[in-house]
């Protein structure tokens, strides 16, 4: 009912100011939410009667051409009756709206937002905030929010039902609110605390705790940068939580290393510096260092914080070793508004029960959603469903498996799911194939590395813009992505760059030569033909230059990398935030069946077979599909296009 109300109040709001005035007035919802929490204060028996000597909300309504000053004078009194929420109020916000756009408000928020005994009721102001801020500000590029089925899971799988709660990427604090419900519903307290280094959204998160009856008694937030200003501390030191819920901000570039090199809370000690340029494991170690000794935490991390190298790779294989990772739950893509970027939950405890050490239990729930036109979403079956798996904390085929810590090391301690998984889901051309890798890596004929039979490079950097500006180096034609097409390489349009390189020959295209992508999410393999000149390889590709092209065909290695279980290894090299990047390391450890070169032969001649018959059932359906144009009239308009 109360959701009710706040969706009709919101269109009256939209049909009264207009999508250009709201658009042209950045501050009207956060004005809208704060005259929201002084409405629930003049109904509160704690500051209504002090409220009431200045003004009443009836007699706010009556007041236009002078609103603001008394309002101005309610939020004073208000942050000197509740001394958390002082400078929440009168911050730049109120400065920058309007006289008549805030008198709208008041209007508005009197005539069609919550009566007075619905102020009073328990949790009605609440609901009615939560809505208002979904239907505001969700779909704003400016402000990114927990979603709610992740919220609940991340939760969920912790459990709070007592002692501390901290998030220190809290935002508008909607995962401390959730957690203190989650414990009220269990009959259980929680004390809430958070920090958040966005000054509007700061604001926002006090409210949030304010008209949820957390802020002042049972939690509180902090402004201020987490990693290079920490705010909860004790003794000079980082205070210490039960739980800690995070979804932190990813690929953060200007994150403190600077900060972080002398940290004065030692947070980096034991696990090195995280990467200068990417800010994720800066959060994670912060969290870390937040936890009592037999704390736990539920972090949003991004896929690509588990599977990274360099410092993050020697962070993450300390963590492992340090055994305070207890679970990973690789989730949907698309889960954010606006990006499909791959995340995962990531379950820290520092105290594992006896069956839980020296594992890691890996969860795939890739597939665990349902979805609108342009995002995925999780329903309360999928959070029961990873929840339930979680507890039970055993194999379950295709879904959750317990590692060791020993297989984690053999695998560089990389966590990419497709690593541990014995069958191994994979969309192809022919629909979703079952790949079993341990069937295939014991009884496949004669296996053999790449890296033994070919080798194995990095194509060229091209030059910056400016650089190619100024003209520096002699100019090549460069191979790019966009110059292949159907496993083509099309020298028609190859543009050229000055390339400055010690080892010219290394890069250039050899007839012979696959050239594999090496980053992005669409995967392109060609095989370089016989041609005239010189044409270098861009950094976007690796090259794989067989050592004995008599005895093993390029074109053979090429329709491999193109199978499914080419693509297995695709995947399970999958190392960069959002899409595959590969490393020639990668390429040299995919193993292939090194068979008979007449053997290899045969499978390219029936490949062939079946590509031709495609092309001409194409071609069919084409011609078919014209036909029927033309006997319905609008043949004459169509005319094929000739390449």
């Amino acid at each position: 009912m109360i959701r009710d109300k706040a969706l009709r109040f919101v269109q009256e709001l939209k049909d009264q100011f207009g999508k250009k005035e709201m658009e042209a007035e950045k501050g009207l919802a956060v004005e809208l939410f704060k005259l929201h929490a002084l409405f629930f204060a003049m109904e509160d028996e704690k500051y209504g009667e002090k409220l009431a000597n200045i003004v009443t909300r009836e007699e706010l309504k009556n007041r236009p051409g002078n609103v603001k000053e008394i309002i101005r004078s309610s939020y004073r009194m208000l942050e000197s009756l509740e001394p958390s929420l002082s400078g929440v109020f009168l911050d730049d916000s109120f400065t920058n709206i309007g006289e008549n756009s805030l008198y709208k408000l008041v209007v508005l928020l009197e005539r069609y937002g919550l009566s007075r005994t619905e102020y009073q009721s328990d949790g009605a102001a609440a609901v009615f905030f939560e809505t208002l801020i979904k239907e505001l500000l969700a779909s704003s590029k400016d402000y990114d929010f927990t979603p709610d089925g992740l919220a609940r899971l991340m939760i969920r799988a912790l459990k709070p039902t007592g002692g501390s709660v901290y998030d220190g990427t809290a935002g508008i604090a909607n995962l401390l609110v959730e957690a203190h419900r989650y414990a009220k519903t269990e009959g259980k307290d929680l004390s809430v605390f958070g920090q958040e280094i966005h000054e509007e959204l700061y604001g926002i998160g006090k409210l949030n705790l304010f008209v949820n009856r957390i802020l002042p008694d049972r939690g509180d937030l902090k402004l201020g940068d987490t990693i290079r200003d920490p705010k909860w501390l004790e003794d000079g030191r980082l205070m210490q939580f039960d739980y800690i819920l995070m979804n932190f901000p990813f690929g953060l570039r200007d994150w403190g290393y600077e900060f972080a090199v002398n940290d004065p809370y030692h947070r980096f000690d034991f696990y090195d510096l995280p990467s200068k340029s990417l800010g994720d494991y800066s959060f994670i170690l912060h969290a870390l260092a937040s936890l009592k000794p037999e704390g736990k935490a539920a972090l949003i991390v991004p896929f690509g914080t588990l599977v990274r190298g360099a410092a993050e790779r020697k962070i993450r294989s300390m963590l492992i070793k340090d055994d305070v990772i207890e679970s990973i739950v690789f989730l949907p893509n698309h889960l954010f508004s606006g990006t499909a970027l791959p995340v995962a939950l990531l379950l820290l405890n520092k105290r594992k029960p006896d069956h839980k050490k020296g594992k890691v239990q890996i969860i795939n729930a890739e597939g665990d959603y349902e979805r609108t036109r342009t995002q995925k979403y999780l329903t309360s079956k999928h959070v029961q469903k990873i929840v339930e798996t979680l507890e039970a904390y055993e194999n379950k085929e295709k879904y959750s498996r317990i590692v060791k810590i020993d297989e984690i090391a053999e695998n560089n301690w990389d966590l990419n799911p497709t690593l541990y998984f014995i069958h191994v889901e994979l969309d192809t051309e022919f629909g979703k194939i079952v790949f079993n890798k341990k069937k295939y890596e014991n009884e496949a004929e004669n296996l053999v590395h790449i890296g033994d039979i070919a080798e194995v490079i990095r194509g060229v950097n091209l030059p910056l813009r400016r650089e190619t500006e100024n003209g520096d180096g002699e100019l090549f034609p460069v191979i790019q992505l966009r110059d292949i097409e159907n496993g083509e390489i099309r020298f028609d349009s190859i543009d050229q760059f000055p390339v400055q390189t010690r080892d010219l020959q290394r890069v250039t295209a050899r007839p012979g030569d696959i050239l594999v992508s090496s980053r992005g999410t669409q995967k392109k393999i060609a095989v370089v033909p016989e041609y005239d000149g010189t044409i270098l390889v861009s950094h976007m590709f690796i090259i794989i230059r067989i050592h004995s092209p008599e005895e093993i065909s390029p074109e053979y290695v090429k329709r491999f990398l193109e199978s499914p279980a080419g693509q297995y290894y695709f995947e399970a090299h999958q190392s960069g935030s959002i899409g595959t990047v590969l490393t020639p390391s990668d390429i040299r450890s995919v193993e292939l069946p090194l068979l008979p070169v007449e053997r290899q032969r045969e499978m390219i001649r029936q490949l062939e077979e079946a590509d031709e018959i495609l092309r001409k059932a194409c071609e069919i359906r084409k011609e078919k599909y014209l036909e029927a144009y033309q006997k319905i009239g609008i043949g004459p308009f169509i005319r094929p296009v000739s390449k």
